[in-house]
């Protein structure tokens, strides 16, 4: 029944936690042993065995090519492990400000919760991060795993469209880019149906160029998505929106 009831107290509902944080108090074990399981693994995860955000992350970091991830799942008994509600209010003072689960540090860098880890590899800094750690063989292998994950982050982005929403990458200089972002604003179109990223420094950048040139026949951004199809051009956004930018 105790460990019933601390269950409860944790209150993960879709990964959120719920416990009274306090940063004027924090636990010197609960430091020392979050900072020890930083630096001595790659990949140092925060979670609940019943998380399915955490699982997700796992599966983010397996494709940047992380192997081996250290999780604290707070629904298990550690030997030696400071209380959990002292550990989580460590994570969250010092690094996270989240109150939910999964917390994803890499190679010491807090990352954040499963969207910021799956942006992350989308991006190619986890994939990076795992070639600098030895986790690729050689060069060409980690070339193309960024060549992977630019093409998952289309394809995914693609993906999430369906139900009218909108999946967009640009660059921030990028006439075409203003253009399309005019179309949008001026249909009205909400952002919050709107999935925007600027790719200038990403990692993926040219991957991400050349994929967009099979699917469409043009390299160039904007890279424009709609109800799980990519727009071919900016025409096909117009006829998608309605808007009066041409």
């Amino acid at each position: 029944m105790k460990s019933l009831l601390l269950l409860a107290a944790l209150g993960c509902v879709s990964a959120n936690l719920s416990w009274n944080a306090d940063c004027s108090n924090i636990d010197d074990a609960a430091r020392r042993w979050v900072e020890s399981k930083k630096s001595q693994n790659d990949v140092y995860i925060i979670g609940l065995t019943y998380c399915r955000y955490c699982t997700y992350a796992k599966d983010y970091l397996g494709r940047m090519g992380f192997d081996k991830v250290y999780t604290d799942n707070l629904d298990e008994t550690v030997a030696g492990r400071p209380d959990k509600f002292a550990l989580i209010n460590y994570a969250y003072c010092q690094y996270s400000k989240l109150k939910s689960v999964p917390q994803v540090f890499i190679r010491g860098k807090f990352i954040g919760g499963f969207t910021d880890t799956r942006h992350y590899y989308y991006t190619g800094q986890g994939v990076y991060d795992a070639y600098r750690a030895g986790k690729y063989s050689h060069y060409y292998a980690y070339k193309a795993a960024i060549k992977k994950a630019a093409i998952e982050f289309v394809d995914e982005g693609v993906e999430r469209t369906k139900g009218g929403k909108f999946f967009v990458l640009s660059k921030t200089r990028c006439t075409h880019c203003f253009k399309a972002k005019d179309c949008l604003k001026d249909a009205n179109v909400s952002e919050k149906i709107i999935e925007l990223y600027e790719i200038n420094d990403f990692k993926t950048h040219d991957e991400i160029k050349r994929y967009k040139q099979v699917k469409t026949g043009s390299p160039y951004t904007p890279l424009l998505a709609y109800n799980g199809k990519i727009l071919r051009n900016h025409n096909a956004l117009v006829q998608a929106t309605g808007c009066s930018v041409y």
